[in-house]
């Protein structure tokens, strides 16, 4: 059910009821670590590389390998709290430590005047190696703190000896006089897991369901607004599913077809969220996904109606952007540039060519894809408004042509070393805090030397800008292709400049050490902008040219999925297959491949989804890990891949493809196991806090909760946040789909940026342009199918209009059963002998690749 909610500005409330000890009560949610969770006690840094924490043994470890240079560099503090004036509170921990050290304790202000209501007189605690501190005190405030923590910092001038750790063992923050906030009335549990907003009438309408262990089927019924019953049938089972950790069973109501308001689906006494049936699901979300951009705008003000309500509205960031290069890296360029404009790159105040690359190359495809396919005018001038919105150019390329002309801005003039490449980075010296607005960003600001990667997104989407442009404002077109043409030729001449892996004060390195498939993009977008034959030879030069990977490469090498910002060959196919299908038929030939391993995946998962857990090398912090689940940014990679399918569609014009898509939204949109819409916004679950340092009401109440259309990262098995470690979830232990918090604090499952919101408009503007289209007609400007003229076939045993290899791998999980077995699936009993075995393989495989009319 399409829902625009206003999130208001509270704090989070996720406090159990306060406990009562003797006369008083606990203010503190966490008084000990017994339970495995520090949560909401968690490690704040200046820089990661410092120390991390743990639970361990019932202890909260702090273990430092750095100090900072300030006490509070590294600090540990438990927020979510308030202090009233004439209270009198008893304050009590037990901590230890492996070596001789200091520690400071403070009560007061989490954020600005910073005042301390108790802090042993402003004078540290020494601690002596492998002793106990048990400390007692009492206070009486001396005003209200309504935002108040309980903070210890640990690092700076109070550390004596590196490494050291600090366990924490208990702390306690009583007041007689304080009354607990009641605890809300818990949401209902919602066992059935729905697209929250709807599906399109004639796409495939799948739930998922979660059952007790060994759980028989039972019988589904699709309830209207009214409560009456119009639909109905028997859940198909699954069994148990890696990815949630969960015993699951699917309902497939795809036969239903009749738009409506307020569908419910119920099985026994679980319920789904209400939702629609039509065809409008994403028509205001494509807009809202859009309008990102412009909140992420640098060197303008963001205001009235533009942000469509004034509590987003905040003064100009970064108007005069002149960062310095930074010391030490051996490079002789310009002293400082001139950075003003562009987006920044996520939740903090950065602004990264690689990232911009991919993230701009995205919404300009938007556009040329529209305009291909004759659905350009919803982009048309004043259908965003946006400030430029009323000048007679398409909106889409006037939030382009922002970010667009800032990446013109980091190319390297002549006379420099590197002359012609591109800058990699320029960001702040050292991280803000939360809580802070661009205009209030007062740290020094550097910039990054060149290196290739960026070079080559510079040129791909200099080269993407010019075709756009060429026939609406010729100066810039030209402005973009010498640019890109420079940018291509500087990188040839210096191929193999990397960016560091790593973590950096201040801004996220984007290392890549891997810079073919730069190569490969830039030269398609140039190819197809100039047709020089020197370009083609570099197409074809390239190992994996014309193919849609299926596993990453460069800094994400080994994960399943078919492009990112560190492995951006994909994009460069896209493109061929947009403007060179003719000369490069083998491109669709791949296309269609990749998205048939996504599909073949999307069915083999319980909740959906087109990606599969991989195992992958983390390199974060200094520090090199093994994972297996899923990576940073999870969603980001089930979109890309979802991008993949609808041109996997365009190409062929099997409905098999655009079902791919619905589905893939339909996990992202709260078909999961957190129930969780992943957009702010929308749904009966909204996305509610992401990481953002505007956005941010958790940490100040004063600051605004995010617009409607931003998409959380959502899902990392990496868990490198301290919130994160500190709700218990262990690397390489917690589900990976339930590797997830929506908490502003929680930045390495919930952040938000360019890059991920960009595929997000591309989806939902395809999902929106087609919304009217039975998906079983071909689209636009593309060839028919061979066909299958008769009536539903039992082969096609999923009902998606081919027979194809998720038919075959759904008679594999169901080999070898027999009618009655708890695995055995009635439709992978093509002969209905009531077992499923060779004789139904034989029979599908007589079938295998056809398709036909739904």
């Amino acid at each position: 059910m399409l829902k625009k909610l206003s999130v208001i500005g509270l704090l989070c409330t996720t406090a159990l009821a306060a406990k009562m000890t003797g006369n008083a009560a606990e203010i503190l949610q966490t008084t000990d670590f017994k339970g495995g969770v520090s949560l909401p006690w968690h490690i704040s840094e200046s820089n990661e590389q410092n120390s991390w924490s743990e639970v361990k043994n019932g202890e909260y470890v702090v273990h430092m390998e750095g100090k900072g240079t300030n006490k509070w560099d590294v600090q540990i503090r438990h927020r979510e709290m308030s202090i009233q004036s004439g209270h009198k509170y008893t304050v009590k921990f037990s901590v230890k430590a492996s070596k001789a050290t200091k520690i400071y304790a403070k009560i007061g202000d989490m954020g600005e005047p910073y005042g301390e209501v108790w802090n042993n007189k402003w004078a540290p605690y020494s601690i002596s190696a492998g002793q106990t501190l048990n400390v007692t005190d009492t206070f009486t405030a001396d005003k209200d703190y309504k935002t108040a923590e309980w903070a210890f910092h640990l690092g700076g001038e109070l550390v004596s000896s590196l490494p050291v750790d600090i366990s924490f063992i208990s702390m306690s923050l009583t007041d007689p006089e304080f009354k607990p906030t009641p605890v809300p009335t818990a949401t209902p549990a919602r066992d059935i897991r729905v697209n929250q907003l709807g599906y399109f009438p004639n796409a495939a309408k799948k739930a998922t369901f979660k059952v007790n262990q060994g759980a028989s089927t039972t019988t589904w019924q699709l309830k209207n607004s009214s409560g009456t019953v119009v639909a109905s049938g028997t859940t198909q089972p699954y069994g148990p599913d890696h990815a949630s950790g969960e015993e699951l069973q699917i309902i497939d109501f795809s036969d239903y077809t009749t738009p409506g308001k307020d569908y419910q689906l119920v099985a026994g006494s679980a319920s789904s969220f209400k939702f629609d049936i039509g065809d409008d699901m994403y028509s205001t979300m494509k807009y809202d996904a859009l309008k990102y951009f412009y909140h992420a705008r640098s060197g303008i003000k963001i205001e009235m109606p533009y942000c469509v309500d004034s509590k987003w509205a905040r003064a100009a960031g970064h108007t005069t952007d002149n960062p310095k290069l930074i010391t030490g890296r051996n490079y002789n360029g310009p002293s400082s540039i001139e950075g003003s404009g562009g987006w920044y790159d996520a939740g903090d105040h950065g602004k990264y060519v690689v990232n911009g690359g991919i993230s701009l190359w995205t919404v300009q495809n938007i556009y040329e894809h529209s305009l291909a396919k004759g659905t350009d005018d919803q982009f048309a001038d004043d259908t965003m408004n946006i400030p430029e919105s009323g000048n007679s150019k398409s909106d889409i390329l006037d939030e382009t042509r922002w970010e667009m002309e800032w990446m013109l801005k980091m190319q390297i003039p002549s006379g420099y070393d590197r002359a012609g490449m591109a800058v990699h980075k320029m960001a702040d010296v050292a991280w803000t805090a939360l809580a802070t607005r661009p205009d209030m960003d007062d740290q020094d600001r550097i910039y990054y030397p060149p290196s290739t990667a960026a070079t080559l997104n510079l040129a791909a989407c200099a080269a993407q800008a010019a075709r756009m442009w060429k026939d609406i404002d010729s100066a810039f077109s030209s402005k973009c292709l010498t640019a890109a043409e420079t940018a291509y030729a500087a990188a040839k001449k210096n191929p193999a400049i990397y960016a560091p892996f790593g973590q950096e004060p201040g801004s996220g390195t984007y290392g890549d050490n891997y810079t073919e498939d730069d190569f490969y993009w830039a030269a398609c977008e140039l190819y197809v902008t100039t047709g020089d034959s020197e370009y083609l030879s570099d197409i074809k030069g390239y190992k994996n040219a014309f193919q849609m990977p299926v596993t990453l490469s460069g800094e994400s090498n080994g994960m399943a999925g078919c492009f990112d910002w560190g492995a951006t060959g994909g994009l460069g196919t896209l493109t061929l297959a947009l403007h060179k299908s003719e000369e490069f038929p083998e491109v669709g030939e791949s296309i269609k491949k990749a998205a048939d391993t996504f599909i073949g995946v999307q069915a083999q998962e319980g909740y959906g989804i087109p990606l599969e857990e991989s195992t992958y090398i983390n390199e974060f912090a200094g520090q090199s890990e093994e994972i297996t689940g899923y990576p940073w940014a999870s969603n980001a990679f089930v979109i890309n891949e979802a991008i993949v399918m609808a041109y996997a569609y365009d190409v062929s014009g099997d409905s098999k493809y655009f079902n791919g898509v619905t589905e893939s939204m339909d996990y992202l949109m709260g078909r999961n196991p957190m129930l969780q819409n992943y957009v702010t916004g929308y749904g009966e679950n909204p996305l509610k806090y992401p990481h953002h340092r505007f956005f941010c009401p958790q940490i100040d109440a004063s600051f605004p909760s995010a617009p409607p259309g931003f998409l959380s990262g959502g899902p990392n098995s990496g868990c490198q946040d301290p919130w994160a470690s500190g709700a218990g979830l262990k690397v390489n232990k917690a589900p990976a789909q339930k590797c997830f918090l929506d908490h502003v604090e929680s930045w390495s499952t919930n952040e938000v940026t360019i890059n991920w919101n960009a595929p997000l408009a591309w989806i939902t503007y395809f999902l929106d342009s087609y919304n009217d289209i039975d998906p079983s007609t071909p689209p636009k400007n593309t060839p028919t199918p061979t066909s299958y003229t008769g009536g539903k076939v039992p082969e096609d045993v999923n009902r998606d209009g081919v027979v194809n290899m998720v038919d075959v791998m759904r008679i594999a999980t169901a080999f070898g059963t027999v009618s009655g077995n708890v695995k055995f699936e009635p439709a992978c009993d093509l002969n209905s002998d009531g077992a499923v075995n060779m004789a139904d393989v034989m029979k599908l495989a007589v079938k295998f690749g056809y398709t036909y009319s739904l």
